[in-house]
This record gives C-alpha cells, sequence and structure tokens, in this order.
C-alpha cells in the first residue's frame, strides 16, 4: 500500500471513531449542558457569576 493510501485509511479511521463518539448519549447531553445552557426537568440551572 502507498504512504498516501495508508494516510487515507489511517485518517478514515480516525474520523469513524470520532463520529461514533460523538453519537453517544452521553457526549450529547455533555455539550447540551455545557454549551447550549440546557438541564434536565427539575434540574435548577446554576449560571456562575463573572
Amino acid at each position: 500500500m502507498s504512504a498516501r493510501m495508508t494516510d487515507a485509511v489511517e485518517l478514515n479511521n480516525t474520523l469513524i471513531a470520532e463520529k461514533e463518539k460523538l453519537s453517544t448519549a452521553a457526549y450529547i447531553e455533555k455539550v447540551a449542558r455545557e454549551q447550549l445552557g440546557l438541564v434536565k426537568p427539575g434540574e435548577v440551572p446554576y449560571i456562575p457569576s463573572r
């Protein structure tokens, strides 16, 4: 296999692993909480003062 093909296969495998990680419920919840400020029903949001 050529070096270019090997690099492409490695990149493809890396992207597949990243896609699987980003699709998990735990990661989606983390992003929703940290970046979007969402909370579950019944939870009290905490917003630190700056």
